[in-house]
């Protein structure tokens, strides 16, 4: 079976109808860029049912059909027909010619046709199994493939091996199989859903049916109990419902007497009240004037205080004054002396800086005539220099050449020793590898036999483990959730240990001591309040809400520690800072009834004392919301607007304690579950073992057959690296030749070269002693420049000072005048102010005399007025005592009357209460019901204790359900039905599940025995095209095939590397072609089509790829699509050209090569390149 010829008409750019006949051998097909050679590989995948339009390089399908030209309209159908010569039966149809092919249509109609005649694709398809033309088969080999190979992505690479092993079919239907599972779970889901609620309810109306029956027996046995008990109490209230209202009407009639009795003593009462009201008025008007005759002593003494001070400060203020008002002006009179000396001085060293400048400007204008002729001289000198380098350059390069020369001819010497030792040790190690591959054949068949025993053991340990590994896993899940809860507890412990560590929500100026405490010296800063208080979490709250600010107060050693961090304050204006030294610590007296707020903290030396007496005395109200201290002051303090340090600190030691517990539960749950693993370890041992011995009898079947491979690949490489060795030593002796000839060419050369170079030498001698010259003048001139520049800048700098001693004896006599004038103005503003004090301090002592008088008279008339309360008192006291007295009589006649009522109205209501009830509950009037009652020989209480039963057992039913027997057989049957269908849906489930099973087998093994076939593929092909090395294909996880990367190893002759990304574009395009012609030789196919496969290859890699085409082509045809004219020469036996010759229309012109080959080859290459067909075959 083999291709004969494709046709072509309206597919892409072939407009026209187009064809190519095909021969054994290869067919090559050139043409320019752009002319549609590679449409002839899209048609070939077309025609054999590709359904992806970007496989073809389009958006949809529709674009394969011709969009027409500037000159042609667009066609409506593309077709596309592939003959086969059937000679041998390959394809299992009765004809010795196929044709196959497909036609598409701008309406979308796509059709197949077999021998012109219509099919489907199916048919297609498996008319071209197991000819390697299959839906999967990897006809077509094109560059893009060689991305796919040697790309990042291992999904694209898996690709073209999943193709090649055909697991795609496989994929598709597990994907099929997954999807019906998840339907089918989802719907056994829902039914789950559904018949627990169905289950639930027949369970719900078998309890109403129970109920309803029950619910019956009860009502008429309450029925006959109630009415019973009904007519004896209507009976037993009658009498005693009539002496109640006699004795109440009785009661009503005394009432109002006993109530005008009590209005009589409440009006003395209150006239005692308003009495005792009045004399209270009084007092209370007198302590308030008294209070205020105190508090205006105190404020007139204070104030005299303050200005017996200032008159002393004022006095000490002036003194001082008169004293700086003399020493200004002794200031001001030197300064101005200093003044008229500076001016002197500026005038003459004006006139020495105008000298300098002109002298600066003569030397110049002196130096730019020398620079002139330095300049001259220069460039002389580099242009001779400049020529000599030029001729230096040139013998160095003669020389290196003379000198590679020389190198090579050495290593070229060294290789033929080297070659000569490799021939010999070549040799020999082919002959031990003979040896080694026999015994390594005998090994593999021991392993391969110890593997099928050990197999067969492994199997039985698996089911010992899995009810251990149940157990294990339950007691694992509860020290996980134990450890999870001490893992939560340690974090929130670590989080507040981090934040006391760090300071986090300590005051910023605090902190910022505490950073810099250092620089107090050791034991100055002891650290912040909080540091030493400890506490309760409630308790912390109550001192922090307390302290306020001050609980991030800090204490030092001392009042020297304390001067030191002020001074430090005022440097770093770090914010407010609260210090408290431990040295000054007051001693409060301890008070054990008021101390509420201190008794709940621990505090630590050396700050207990400050504590005492910040906490002394204190007690807290209304949860903290306020608190009262030994004062008797209220303190209202803030809302908290976050965990302080001492509730910080408290949580920590809750924390500690919750940590313990829940770290002695987690051992406990521990052992149990180091009881549950030993328990599965033994399991596992067992287990362990058998696989173990599975795993060491696979590992040395995989030894042994890796090993007897090598063995091959080497012993084939020794043969093949004789061969080469040979040809080596042959390329060697030319290149010596050559060699030799190029030397004597440099010798020559050399000699020339020298005689140049000392000419030269002699020009650059005498450019050299013209510049010296020039540059001795030129040197000369600038020392001349520079001692005027440096003359010019020293008077510019003296006159500067002159000027800026000046300018400061300016401003230093105006600062010393007003200085003089402030002080006058400021004796005069003392002097006021102390006349002013001295009138204020008499006019205090007279009003400090008058209000003394009036406190004293205040204190008399309030001693009486105290007098008069007490008096009031008593009366007050008296008249309450009688009023008690009478309401006590009055209120013992209400309560006897209102019991009467009480009782009177409970009968009543009771009796309303039994009618209404009995009748609504059993719908007959009560005369009714109570000629209805049966006597019944039972106590009253044994009648209420029934009645009471009965009612509770009534309510305890709740409500019954009339419909509940029908409505329980429909639910009965419809749960019947439920459970039967998801039965059935299980089995299906579980059917599905075995399905996917064997589908991941059944690809497993395609992908393993297909991965198998290309490696050792690849391998041989490696060989060929490299001349030797070594390659391999790898799984990432051999445990799972059809999911890890797939790894491929590459080391050409001579190196090391195995990473592909570490050669050569060109030897990566070899690596990939080995694997492609690897996997296409797993399935091989009547013919190939390699489509520019061969364009990343220099000269030396297409000799390789054309000697691989020569070795493949007796058994496949080749159809190839390239640029390189080597692959056209050298193995091509026929060639097309395919051209544009009217632009966007592709055209045809062949030839078949004969004994004359390369001479056509090179007009079909001219062709090409013009675009023109001017060759006939």
């Amino acid at each position: 079976m083999r291709l004969t010829k494709l046709e072509l008409q309206g597919f892409k750019s072939f407009a026209d109808q187009t064809e190519f006949s095909f021969d054994a051998g290869v067919t090559a097909i050139v043409g320019p860029n752009g002319c549609g050679k590679s449409n002839v590989s899209d048609a070939v995948r077309w025609v054999l049912g590709e359904q992806k339009a970007r496989a073809l390089r389009g958006a949809k399908m529709e674009e394969v059909i011709f969009q027409g030209s500037s000159a042609r309209r667009p066609v409506n159908i593309a077709e596309v027909s592939l003959h086969f010569e059937n000679d041998d039966g390959g394809l299992d149809v009765p004809f010795r010619e196929v044709v196959v092919t497909r036609r598409l249509s701008r309406s979308g109609e796509s059709e197949y046709f077999l021998n012109r005649s219509a099919c489907r694709l199916r048919d297609i398809h498996d008319m071209m199994r197991g000819t390697g033309l299959g839906a999967d088969a990897g006809v077509v080999i094109e560059s893009r493939m060689i991305d796919a190979l040697l790309s990042d992505k291992p999904d694209e690479r898996r690709e073209l091996f999943e193709e090649a092993a055909g697991v795609s079919l496989y994929r598709d239907r597990k994907r099929t199989a997954e999807r019906r599972l998840e339907e089918t779970t989802v719907d056994l889901s829902r039914l789950d859903d559904l018949l627990s609620e169905v289950q639930s309810q027949v369970r719900s109306l078998a309890r109403q049916r129970k109920k309803a029956e029950r619910a019956e027996e009860i009502s008429a046995r309450r029925f006959t109990v109630e009415i019973a008990l009904a007519a004896r109490e209507m009976a037993s209230w009658h009498g005693e419902f009539a002496d109640l209202g006699a004795k109440v009407a009785e009661l009503r009639e005394a009432a109002p007497l006993a109530e005008a009795e009590v209005t009589r003593a409440e009006a003395a009462r209150d006239a005692a009240h308003g009495s005792r009201a009045a004399t209270e008025a009084q007092r209370a008007e007198l302590t308030r004037l008294a209070a205020e005759q105190r508090d205006a002593l105190d404020s007139l003494r204070r104030e005299i205080m303050v200005a017996e001070e200032r008159q002393r400060h004022a006095l000490l203020r002036r003194e001082k004054a008169e004293q700086e008002h003399r020493e200004g002006g002794a200031v001001a009179e030197r300064v101005a002396a200093e003044r008229a000396r500076a001016a002197d001085e500026r005038s003459q060293l004006e006139y020495e800086l105008t000298t300098a400048i002109d002298a600066v400007q003569t030397e110049v204008g002196a130096e730019e005539e020398v620079r002139g002729a330095l300049a001259a001289a220069r460039a002389s000198l580099e242009a001779a220099e400049r020529m000599a380098r030029d001729l230096s350059e040139h013998l160095h390069r003669l020389t290196l050449d003379r000198e590679a020369a020389e190198r090579e001819l050495g290593e070229l010497d060294q290789r033929l020793v080297s070659l000569t030792q490799e021939e010999q040790q070549l040799r020999e190690t082919a002959a031990g590898l003979q040896r080694e591959m026999d015994a390594a054949r005998d090994g593999l068949e021991i392993a391969r036999s110890q593997l099928t025993s050990a197999e067969s053991t492994a199997g039985d340990a698996e089911q010992s483990v899995s009810v251990a590994r149940d157990s294990e896993s339950l007691a694992r899940s509860e020290m996980l959730s134990l450890a999870e809860e001490q893992t939560a507890t340690e974090a929130r412990m670590h989080a507040l240990e981090a934040l006391e560590a760090e300071r986090v929500g300590l005051a910023p100026a605090a902190a910022r001591l505490l950073e810099d405490r250092e620089q107090f010296g050791p034991g100055a800063v002891l650290g912040p309040l909080s540091d030493f208080i400890t506490a309760g979490t409630t308790a912390a709250g109550l001192v922090e809400r307390f302290l306020g600010a001050g609980v991030h107060a800090v204490l030092v050693r001392d009042v020297a520690a304390a001067d030191a961090v002020r001074e430090w304050h005022l440097r770093t204006s770090p914010g407010p800072l609260l210090l408290l030294p431990a040295d000054r610590a007051p001693d409060v007296p301890s008070s054990h009834e008021a101390d509420e707020l201190l008794r709940s903290v621990t505090p630590a030396a050396p700050a207990d004392r400050w504590v005492r007496a910040l906490l002394g005395g204190t007690r807290a109200m209304g949860e903290g919301t306020a608190f009262v201290d030994a004062r008797g002051a209220v303190w209202l303090p803030g809302a908290l607007t976050g965990p302080g340090p001492l509730r910080r600190k408290a949580e920590l030691g809750e924390l500690g304690d919750r940590l313990s517990e829940a770290r002695r539960r987690h051992e406990e749950s521990a052992a149990r579950s180091r009881a549950a693993r030993h328990s599965l370890a033994a399991a596992e041992a067992v287990l362990e073992t058998a696989n173990a011995g599975v795993a060491t009898a696979t590992r040395e079947t995989r030894q042994a057959e890796d090993r007897f491979s090598e063995l091959s690949r080497q012993h084939q490489r020794a043969a093949r690296e004789l061969t080469e060795a040979a040809a080596a030593r042959a390329r060697i002796d030319e290149r010596r030749g050559e060699l030799d000839k190029r030397m004597a060419a440099v010798d020559t050369q050399l000699v020339a070269q020298r005689e140049h170079t000392e000419e030269r030498d002699a020009e650059i001698t005498t450019a050299r002693e013209l510049l010296a010259d020039a540059e001795r003048k030129q040197e000369a001139a600038r020392d001349r420049r520079t001692e005027a520049q440096v003359a010019k800048a020293q008077a510019e700098a003296r006159l500067q000072v002159a000027q800026d001693r000046e300018r400061h004896l300016d401003e230093e006599l105006a600062t010393a005048s007003t200085r003089v004038d402030s002080l006058v103005s400021e004796l005069s503003t003392l002097s006021q102010s102390d006349a002013h004090l001295g009138e204020q301090l008499a006019k205090s002592a007279l009003d400090l005399e008058a209000r003394d008088a009036t406190f004293r008279d205040v204190e008399a008339r309030m001693a009486a007025a105290e007098l008069g309360v007490r008096t009031t008192d008593e009366d007050l006291t008296r008249a309450e005592h009688e009023l008690d007295a009478i309401r006590r009589r009055a209120l013992a006649m209400r309560e006897e009357l209102h019991v009467a009522e009480l009782r009177h109205s409970e009968l009543s209501g009771k009796k309303t209460s039994v009618r209404e009830r009995l009748e609504f509950e059993w719908r007959k009037p009560m005369d009714e019901l109570l000629a209805s009652a049966e006597p019944l020989d039972m106590a009253d209480d044994d009648l209420r204790a029934e009645a009471m039963a009965l009612r509770e057992q009534s309510d305890a039913l709740g409500p019954v359900n009339p419909l509940a027997i029908e409505e329980h057989d429909e639910e009965s049957k419809r749960l019947e039905f439920l459970t039967t269908q998801r039965a059935d849906l299980a089995s299906a489930k579980a059917s599905l599940h075995q399905a996917i099973r064997e589908i991941d087998v059944t690809a497993r093994d395609l992908f393993l025995t297909t991965f198998v076939a290309v490696r050792e593929n690849f391998r041989r092909i490696f060989v060929t095209l490299f001349g030797g090395g070594e390659c391999d294909l790898r799984l990432e996880n051999p445990d799972t095939p059809l999911e890890g990367d797939i790894e491929i190893h590459a080391s050409p002759r001579g190196k090391r590397t195995q990473r592909i990304h570490l050669l050569s574009s060109g030897e990566r395009a070899l690596v990939a072609l080995s694997l492609l012609f690897g996997i296409f030789l797993n399935k091989p196919s009547p013919f190939c089509l390699l489509d520019e496969v061969d364009a990343p290859l220099d000269d030396q890699n297409i000799g390789r790829f054309v000697r691989m085409l020569n070795e493949f082509k007796q058994k496949t045809q080749f159809i190839v699509i390239t640029h390189n004219p080597r692959t056209t020469t050298e193995a091509a036996d026929a060639v097309y050209g395919v051209t544009m010759q009217e632009p966007g229309v592709s055209s045809l012109v062949s030839v078949r090569l004969t004994g004359e080959r390369a001479k056509e080859t090179r007009s079909v290459e001219e062709a090409r390149e013009d675009s023109t067909p001017s060759l006939v075959a």
